[in-house]
């Protein structure tokens, strides 16, 4: 199964063995670096906003839950930790749904 997190986001401070599992998900790096390697897409000259939010919350059950968010709003300014944070659902910006146009 799956739990759609894009992003690799370390966990901790470079060298400790948080820094190895990602923030996002809990995956381990190496779990990021063969299967979102592959989800890794040229965007410098394509416009996206981000949408629904794909985060499974259903993992550990093994079923597929969704939590019903549908678009990505920024919790903080522009730069700041917050900013990777969906304010309406509090999950990862890596679990929403790109949308490219």
């Amino acid at each position: 199964m799956r739990d759609f997190c894009k992003h690799f986001v370390p966990g901790g401070e470079e060298g400790t063995p948080e820094s190895l599992l990602c923030s996002g998900c809990g995956c381990h790096l190496s779990f990021h670096e063969k299967i979102v390697a592959t989800l890794k897409m040229d965007v410098a000259s394509e416009s996206f906003r981000y949408g629904e939010c794909k985060k499974n919350h259903g993992m550990d059950t093994g079923d597929y839950v969704l939590d019903g968010c549908g678009e990505f709003m920024a919790a903080g300014e522009d730069g700041s930790p917050e900013s990777f944070s969906c304010a309406a659902c509090g999950c990862h910006r890596s679990f929403h749904h790109r949308e490219y146009f």
